[in-house]
């Protein structure tokens, strides 16, 4: 009797999973990879769906820590943009009102895979790295990013950028739009006065964009059957220890981020326009 009634308790679960499930049997190889999960646009922004860049967030809608808001459509953060379709050019341009595009590239990189140009758009070469940049560690990389001096000319010349844009919106990228770009990020949402937990979710989620693109892999996850080797790109996660060893280095070589801040010549005068230019309540 027992026997009976553990037989028949184990049917009726197998038909409920069965039915849960779509009436069909599922094969682990067959369950399709989870969806992008749904964010915070006070942390993250806004995913901007082009077909040609898939790391492209509009940052409008961060909260900073006094209870402002960045304006929508005037800072956008992205991967290189040399594969950007017509229409990806007509969103941009016409949603986003682009204006103007500071590529944190190094010159070769930017010789080999120029951006595709876009009428009526304004392009800056602000490299934050030599041509011999891929040399280093991901530390020494992260930390020279605040230390050499390229890099402190590229990132004053993008906030120089930054307060000549008094309308439209500014795109700053490097080639994945995760490493130059993050940095980048970090210290205008630092200047904007936005949280350094907010900055930590915000630089780390361009691990969730890079996972949605079919033509990147991380490094030591297997590949995908149906991937073309050739069209292939096997790129590094971003992870907190990389932001960190920029914070640390920023504390030891400046004192303090609003030092730093100084040193790229963004004086609190600057600071007071440039939040002037780029928040809302």
């Amino acid at each position: 009797m027992k026997q009976r009634f553990k037989l028949g308790v184990l049917a009726i679960l197998g038909a409920t999973l069965t039915l849960g499930l779509g009436g069909c049997t599922v094969d682990a190889k067959t369950v399709p990879a989870p969806a992008k999960p749904k964010t915070d646009r006070a942390v993250y922004g806004s995913h901007i769906k082009l077909t040609g860049a898939s790391n492209a967030q509009d940052l409008g809608g961060i909260k900073t820590q006094d209870g402002h808001r960045l304006k929508a459509r005037r800072l956008i953060r992205s991967d290189q943009l040399g594969k950007l379709t017509t229409n990806d050019a007509r969103k941009l341009t016409v949603t986003y009102r682009l204006k103007s595009v500071v590529d944190f590239r190094s010159g070769r990189e930017i010789q080999a895979t120029p951006d595709i140009k876009i009428a009526n758009v304004t392009y800056h070469q602000d490299s934050v790295v030599g041509n011999d940049y891929g040399t280093r560690t991901t530390k020494a990389f992260y930390q020279g990013l605040v230390t050499d001096r390229v890099a402190l000319r590229g990132y004053s010349a993008f906030f120089k950028q930054l307060l000549k844009q008094k309308t439209g919106a500014t795109d700053f990228h490097c080639t994945y739009g995760k490493d130059r770009t993050g940095v980048g990020a970090m210290l205008v949402l630092s200047a904007l006065g936005v949280s350094k937990q907010t900055i930590m979710k915000n630089y780390l989620y361009s691990n969730v964009n890079l996972a949605q693109d079919p033509h990147i892999t991380f490094v030591g996850q297997p590949v995908p059957k149906g991937k073309a080797k050739q069209d292939l790109h096997h790129v590094q996660r971003v992870k907190r220890a990389n932001l960190d060893a920029v914070y640390q280095r920023i504390d030891q070589r400046y004192g303090s981020m609003a030092n730093f801040l100084k040193r790229l010549g963004l004086t609190p005068k600057k600071q007071a326009q440039l939040k002037q230019l780029y928040l809302t309540k």
